[in-house]
């Protein structure tokens, strides 16, 4: 059952990364849109800066989801993990990954109450609401890190190896 959800979870991080990667290209093509338009044409396009807006949000929060299953992300080590298959340390990253699942709980929760206020709210030229804007990639990027703090928990739990996503770098040696 766990190796059916480590599947899914690969599933999901690859779905992501793709969707990530669209979204960069998205930003690179509408700024390049706007910059040739303003100054090759004379004539400023209105919407290709609030379109780079959305997708860097939007790529904000996925990819902080991304990043967080391939352990890439900003990490301070509180307790030096010495060992990290000895009991205090698989216990203390339990928690851990209980604590986050708890915090972006709360935090969808309350993005949940706020949705009403939120969907009637039009921001810029694309009327997009606030919703679409913020709140519905900041909930979709809390879900992904859930479902990934829950794997990493389990395989904490039981004793399984993460799956390989470190990279050797040369450069970085």
């Amino acid at each position: 059952m766990l190796d059916l959800y480590g599947r899914f979870c690969a599933l999901i991080e690859r779905l992501t990364g793709l969707f990530c990667l669209a979204l960069m290209f998205c930003i690179v093509i509408s700024m390049a849109c706007q910059i040739f338009f303003r100054y090759a044409l004379n004539y400023p396009l209105s919407y290709t800066d609030e379109v780079s807006l959305i997708a860097l949000t939007w790529l904000t929060f996925l990819g902080a989801g991304w990043i967080y299953r391939k352990r890439e992300h900003i990490t301070v080590e509180l307790v030096p993990a010495s060992d990290p298959d000895a009991p205090f340390s698989r216990a203390f990253d339990i928690c851990a990954q209980i604590a986050i699942i708890v915090i972006l709980a709360v935090l969808m929760n309350e993005a949940i109450h706020l949705s009403p206020r939120a969907l009637k709210l039009k921001l810029g030229t694309l009327e997009l609401s606030r919703f679409v804007m913020h709140f519905l990639p900041m909930m979709i990027g809390s879900g992904i890190i859930m479902l990934f703090a829950l794997e990493h928990g389990l395989n904490s739990l039981f004793r399984r190896q993460e799956p390989d996503n470190q990279f050797d770098n040369p450069a970085s040696e």
